[in-house]
């Protein structure tokens, strides 16, 4: 019976199947990636839900969520973060920062406060003044980060950083999710053209012995379905390692995890847990008051503690005297505010916070995620394929439905 279908005069037609078969496996495995990243935001009409976003940027809050709660908070805490940080590299660029403004600040400062004073002053003195301050900017910068390290657990939340990151930035959550899976998504991509030509083999034997018009269409329904559920289960499964003779077989993405380790170490210490984003989320984050408060009782202490010309340009004795008690409290409290804002404004723009400093703590992170468990591995990037997974296979199979009813009408004339 196989030789009559060799013989058959249509046979072409009946070589059709497993072709469009296999483009049907190939383009809704394809789709299905696609949507999972794109489009970042909701197209179509709101109201009725009507449309699309991608599933990865459609849950963005909750996809960053897992790979804090899921990957880098089972590697290492905020504590153990800063404790990589080379000290007094960060120390040196603080007071960088700072002494490159110093004059602004001490202009803007005395001059907000009395300004009549201030322009008065020789230049020369106001010149001493700059330099003193300059003088214990170190020292200052170094007690405060000694501070800081003490208490880093009260002064930020690494999860609040993270998630805020990516959800504002849904393209790098996007790329997160694309480079590490880049072999993954690859393969399912691919596996669609071979599957989708083997159930068509299938599906021309049975059409060549029962043409009931409703095979194709329930065939191409079978097929769109199934190759994406193959797929990703291969991806994922088995969990451990199951040796069968010389072969040795686990989920796709198992098998990489040191070289996805090396992926998802690499960006996130790059671009999102950067000694940069660590510090700026200290002075504007959920725990940012905190943070305020040591900053500030450290410059106020440096105010109190001047005995010459200090901080504020004058002695506290003469300070005190010319401006009184309450309008000298409220100086120092703005001097304070206006270092904090000064210091939040300039690590926004000063990529040398973290520039050699994010190799350090991908180090870190990468060696204690490539010893995690396969179970605990896999929950970095599963939950990107399980959320909203039957949309996308549901997806699959409505258009290999649509193909068969198409290949039905266009090759078959309708049987």
């Amino acid at each position: 019976m196989i030789i009559e279908l060799f013989q058959h005069p249509d046979f072409l037609k009946y070589v059709s199947i497993p072709a469009v078969a296999a483009f049907v496996g190939w383009s809704t495995n394809w789709l299905a990636i696609q949507l999972m990243f794109v489009p970042k935001e909701f197209m179509g009409y709101q109201p009725w839900l009507l449309g699309w976003q991608g599933v990865i940027p459609s849950k963005a809050e909750k996809m960053a969520k897992v790979v804090v709660e899921k990957g880098l908070s089972a590697l290492a805490n905020v504590a153990e973060v800063y404790g990589e940080i080379d000290r007094e590299l960060l120390a040196e660029q603080l007071v960088k920062m700072m002494d490159q403004r110093i004059v602004e600040y001490i202009d803007e400062l005395m001059a907000a406060e009395n300004s009549t004073l201030w322009e008065n002053l020789p230049n020369n003195v106001r010149t001493n003044i700059y330099r003193n301050v300059r003088k214990q900017l170190p020292e200052m910068v170094e007690t405060l980060l000694n501070d800081v390290g003490t208490n880093i657990d009260d002064l930020f939340d690494l999860e609040d950083m993270v998630v805020a990151k990516l959800t504002q930035n849904k393209e790098l959550l996007n790329r997160i999710f694309q480079e590490a899976g880049t072999k993954e998504f690859s393969f399912i991509i691919q596996s669609g053209i071979y599957l989708g030509a083997t159930f068509g083999v299938i599906q021309m034997v049975i059409w060549y012995f029962a043409p009931h018009w409703w095979i194709l269409p329930l065939a191409g329904l079978f097929v769109g379905y199934f190759t994406n559920v193959i797929a990703l289960k291969v991806i994922f499964e088995p969990l451990e390692p199951i040796k069968i003779g010389p072969f040795t077989i686990q989920g796709l993405f198992l098998k990489r995890q040191k070289e996805v380790a090396q992926v998802l170490c690499r960006i996130t210490t790059q671009e999102v847990i950067t000694i940069n984003n660590i510090l700026h989320a200290m002075l504007t984050g959920p725990k940012s008051e905190r943070a305020k408060k040591i900053i500030q009782g450290h410059i106020r202490k440096s105010i109190d503690d001047t005995t010459s010309w200090g901080v504020l340009g004058v002695g506290n004795p003469l300070t005190k005297a010319f401006m009184g008690t309450q309008n000298y409290i409220d100086l120092k409290v703005r001097a304070a505010d206006l270092a904090i804002n000064i210091a939040t404004e300039e690590m926004s723009h000063n990529q040398a916070f973290s520039d050699g400093q994010h190799e350090i703590i991908e180090k870190l992170l990468r060696e204690r995620m490539e010893s995690l468990s396969s179970s605990e591995f896999q929950e970095i990037l599963r939950p990107a394929f399980k959320e909203d997974e039957w949309k996308l296979i549901s997806v699959g199979a409505v258009l290999g439905l649509i193909a068969g009813f198409i290949q039905l009408f266009a090759v078959f004339g309708g049987a």
